[in-house]
């Protein structure tokens, strides 16, 4: 199995959640009121949630949907135990490994402050969750891919760089 480099962004549901991040040593997105997506569910059969329960997906004029149901479809399906994320936050990067697969809160799946960040990792935090390292210290490459705005991100042409960095084989 190769590991993979993923990036998140740490405000499930519009909300800053970084130091619950590092407390809890997992990640986690929003989205709630989709429920459960584990059990296999296909990128189409996320899609078909997020319609049935966001309404303004079905007229879908920005193409939202797409763009919803991949960020999902990755951090359900296709991130793996073993791979790291990278979470830039401000000025600074902080990575963690990935420890487990994709579980589901539903005591979170509500849409308040309190809530609002039901899809988990669980993840071991480097550098006992204090920042990596600046971002401007981070190769080149990959200071340029953390640069993309959606919640969650594969970054492949810099992670090679990426890896060198970290002094992970």
């Amino acid at each position: 199995m190769t590991r993979k480099l993923w990036a998140i962004r740490p405000e499930p549901n519009f909300i800053n959640r970084l130091s619950v991040f590092l407390a809890r040593g997992m990640v986690a997105v929003g989205w709630p009121g989709v429920g459960d997506l584990g059990g296999g569910l296909s990128r189409a059969d996320i899609k078909e949630k997020l319609c049935s329960t966001f309404e303004h997906y079905m007229l879908d004029e920005k193409n939202e949907l797409a763009v919803a149901a991949g960020i999902l479809d990755r951090f359900v399906n296709l991130v793996n135990p073993g791979d790291f994320f990278l979470i830039p936050e401000g000025e600074e990067v902080y990575v963690c490994e990935v420890k487990g697969g994709y579980s589901y809160h539903p005591e979170l799946d509500g849409d308040t402050p309190d809530q609002g960040y039901p899809h988990w990792r669980d993840v071991k935090f480097l550098k006992d969750g204090k920042p990596y390292c600046r971002i401007m210290d981070l190769p080149l490459g990959v200071r340029r891919a953390i640069d993309c705005r959606l919640t969650v991100f594969a970054i492949t042409s810099a992670a090679d760089a990426m890896w060198k960095f970290l002094g992970v084989d």
